[in-house]
């Protein structure tokens, strides 16, 4: 107001500027065509364009030569923290690996799954990478015949650390990479996100995996602009995440149709309550409240049910944890360790407590014959990753 407009004079000032001047001697004259070359164009979107956009010319609509490798890396992530039900998840680090090259379409698969994941075109990344593309090029269809696979697993399916969000994830990336869109641009991430929360109908596993870190994810709601958003939450120096994780395996599609469609007013107030004191907890370096703050009403009695959850849960904070939880739908359990701004690599002191911790989880596992692995690691602030390198560089 102090500078003499209101909005809606700036806006019609804004679609002024934008009408093109006409001399009036060239009054009801054709304007020449522009000539602006063989553009193709980088976004099917009609929403803003970004700075950093980038655009391919010519016809070749695929950002990938012969002679180059696109390697994309997204870490493992567990979800829900407890009480942040489809909402709290943070990446840790273990990641999988998706490489592309020129060639006849293969698709080799090495670690977890590689014996039992399709190496066909009926492989979920294939999927992902096909739907990555057509967000950009909607008219075309990506010729997967003239790419070579790689998938590099690190992270153990059907265990609650995100292997299907990565899986997703690396596909998508992949996908708008081949189109010439910039990975770490903000406008790409925020693409991502939507396809990818979209596609799983839930953004805990998601978000962290594309932007990294501790991440806190809401849908808008907003009649017709219903969008997925993603706030940080600050990891602490030092903590480790300590993950017992078991043999069997545990389809999410299945723990997700055993929950109640409802849920009673206090079971609400219970998880809404200590999802606020976990994120003060982080916000503030308050570890010594996590133990309370990882407490979960809603999920966790029903996926933990079939195996000692309780029991590993207690026998990590009879150790000293800070906090333990069921990872995603599970049957992960992990538990929080270190962070009071430790040196991981020069304080012997926070690897001591982890291995604590981690000794008791086993010893509860095999009182309880529920047999797995023990795996020390940390919160990763990387999230997806995607650069070009020459393909006769070594791995």
């Amino acid at each position: 107001a102090s500078l003499g407009f209101d909005s809606m004079s700036m806006s019609m000032s804004l679609a002024a500027l934008a009408k093109p001047i006409v001399n009036p001697s060239r009054a009801g004259r054709r304007a020449p065509a522009r000539r602006v070359g063989p553009c193709v164009r980088a976004r099917a979107s009609s929403g803003p364009q970004w700075s950093t956009d980038k655009t391919l010319y010519g016809e070749e609509k695929i950002d990938l030569k012969e002679g180059e490798r696109l390697h994309v890396s997204v870490p493992a992530t567990s979800a829900n923290m407890g009480p942040g039900f489809d909402s709290f998840g943070f990446a840790v680090d273990l990641e999988n690996e998706l490489v592309l090259e020129r060639g006849a379409f293969e698709m080799d698969i090495y670690g977890e799954g590689e014996k039992t994941l399709p190496r066909d075109e009926s492989n979920a990344i294939i999927a992902a990478v096909r739907d990555g593309y057509a967000a950009i090029f909607p008219d075309e269809k990506l010729p997967v015949h003239d790419i070579k696979f790689t998938s590099i697993n690190r992270i153990p399916p059907a265990r609650g650390l995100g292997s299907s969000s990565a899986a997703l994830v690396a596909g998508l990336a992949a996908g708008l990479a081949l189109a010439g869109q910039d990975l770490a641009a903000p406008q790409t991430k925020q693409l991502l996100l939507q396809l990818a929360a979209d596609a799983e109908g839930h953004p805990d596993n998601v978000a962290p995996a594309i932007y990294g870190g501790f991440q806190v994810s809401i849908n808008t709601g907003l009649p017709g602009m219903r969008k997925w958003v993603t706030q940080a939450i600050k990891l602490p120096t030092g903590m480790q995440a300590v993950l017992f994780i078991p043999e069997f395996e545990s389809l999410t599609s299945e723990t997700r149709a055993a929950l109640p469609k409802e849920i009673p007013v206090t079971d609400a107030v219970f998880n809404i309550s200590r999802a606020a004191m976990l994120i003060n907890s982080f916000a503030t370096d308050n570890f010594e409240a996590l133990r309370y703050a990882c407490q979960d009403v809603i999920h966790q009695p029903i996926r933990g049910a079939d195996f000692p959850l309780k029991e590993l849960i207690d026998a990590a904070l009879s150790k000293g944890a800070h906090g333990a939880f069921l990872s995603g739908a599970g049957p992960t359990v992990l538990a929080l360790t270190g962070g009071h701004g430790s040196d991981v690599d020069a304080d012997t002191m926070v690897t001591f407590l982890a291995v604590e911790v981690a000794d008791a989880m086993l010893a509860a596992a095999e009182a309880n014959a529920c047999a797995g692995r023990a795996v020390i690691a940390q919160p990763s602030s990387a999230g997806v990753a995607c650069h070009k390198e020459d393909a006769s560089t070594p791995w």
